[in-house]
């Protein structure tokens, strides 16, 4: 996913570090659950929502998320 104009973020290494820091992490199941975070420049999360398998975020809500905290 080249040339967004924001960071994105993966739990890869060290595993479930993220995750943790952001309450995401599923200890039974051994991974992280599916989320969408939001955060603003100064780390204030702005947005969450989380999803259960197989559901998709809806890209219309995400957008919506983000012009409101733009104004």
């Amino acid at each position: 996913m080249g040339g967004l104009p924001y960071p994105e973020l993966s739990d890869w290494h060290p595993k479930g570090q993220t995750t943790t820091a952001y309450d995401l992490w599923n200890e039974e199941r051994g991974a992280g659950t599916r989320a969408v975070i939001i955060v603003d420049p100064d780390g204030v999360i702005r947005y969450r929502e989380t999803y259960q398998p197989g559901t998709l975020p809806d890209p219309e809500t995400i957008l919506q998320a983000v012009t409101d905290i733009n104004g």
